[in-house]
């Protein structure tokens, strides 16, 4: 279903031919986009998924483009070029001065555990907010790119594998992409209910300006804004909660080594 048919569908559920909807088109689209933006990020795993992906830097260059269907950004890890990139990381350093050693247990022989994992990943997270990243970035949503500052600079080779690659390092994105396209997020009933939701207390409002007015030959003629708007915050409130309590995402799995 494309956005032009489900904006003909909400205003058919308000009344429309029968009843006047004073409400645009573009109204009705942006309470769309925002149905479209709720539901992504709240189902997880049923209209989105969490990804990893790399980030290759190229000298020079600020603004990178994201993958098609980037809704957010969530976090980033930096890694910066050079044949011996990992000998100076915090993991290293931390490393050669025996710091995992208790946590690994490597002297009981016992090596990892599901619990010491989390406590290095831990212990990694709470160093690192420490210590100052190479880059930091800022994620433009509706030209889906990603602003790197400061500007990458010039030199740096990557090795991954046999390919080398000239660079000055790369970054670790970790982001959540809808599943499908726009036209698979139209014809979600969630989304239809919710912008339909939306379109009320926009059209309760507009009403509600007009509540009561008197013209030629009328007298007392009053409208339903208030109540629209009272209708439409209870099916908002409904909606939400019943995403929230339908996500279905359970998480990625653990890999160690």
């Amino acid at each position: 279903m494309k956005k032009v048919e489900l904006i003909e569908k909400i205003k058919r559920r308000l009344g429309y031919p029968m009843v006047k909807v004073e409400l645009d088109d573009s109204q009705i689209s942006d309470c769309i986009d925002y149905a479209g933006e709720k539901f992504t990020k709240w189902a997880t795993g049923n209209a989105t998924q969490e990804v990893y992906f790399t980030l290759m830097l190229s000298a020079g260059q600020t603004v990178y483009n994201m993958p098609p269907g980037t809704r957010e950004i969530i976090d980033y890890e930096v890694r910066t070029g050079g044949s011996i990139h990992t000998l100076f990381t915090v993991e290293n350093y931390l490393y050669n001065m025996g710091m995992y050693d208790m946590i690994l247990m490597r002297s009981a022989g016992d090596g990892y555990s599901l619990i010491s994992y989390h406590i290095a990943r831990d212990f990694l997270d709470t160093v690192r907010r420490y210590v100052v990243d190479a880059y930091n970035y800022k994620y433009h949503k509706y030209t889906n790119t990603i602003e790197i500052n400061p500007t990458p600079p010039s030199g740096g080779t990557l090795y991954s594998g046999t390919q080398v690659f000239n660079s000055p390092g790369f970054i670790l994105i970790h982001s959540l992409r809808t599943e499908g396209t726009d036209e698979d997020l139209y014809t979600e009933e969630w989304v239809y209910d919710y912008a339909t939701a939306q379109s009320k207390i926009i059209l309760g409002r507009v009403r509600a300006k007009f509540a009561n007015f008197t013209s030629i030959g009328n007298t007392g003629i009053s409208l339903d804004g208030d109540a629209l708007i009272s209708e439409g915050r209870e099916d908002v409130e409904k909606l939400e909660t019943w995403l929230m309590d339908h996500e279905v995402y359970f998480g990625s799995e653990i890999f160690i080594g």
